[in-house]
């Protein structure tokens, strides 16, 4: 899985959004928020990645369980299948 290229992250006023651009521009109204590790796992997904693999990523980077991460990155991943922002 990835994020679709019509998707961008922009950082605004300290915030780390993810919007939509193009054909995506006209279907998605709206931006989605992210914290540091959103961000850091958005920016990983711009190449096509697996489910573990973002998990040993974020266990290398952040200082967290398995079990934690695995949470995250599964909550994350379901709020961008939602939106429709990754492709398989």
């Amino acid at each position: 899985m990835k994020v679709k290229s019509e998707f961008i992250l922009k950082s605004v006023a300290g915030q780390h959004i993810v919007v939509p651009i193009g054909k995506e521009a006209a279907k998605f109204h709206g931006m989605i928020t992210l914290n540091e590790t959103g961000k850091f796992l958005f920016e990983t997904l711009k190449t096509k990645q697996t489910l573990e693999t973002l998990i040993d990523r974020l266990l290398d980077t952040y200082d967290v369980t398995k079990q934690q991460a695995t949470k995250d990155v599964q909550n994350f991943i379901e709020v961008l299948k939602k939106h429709n922002v990754l492709e398989s």
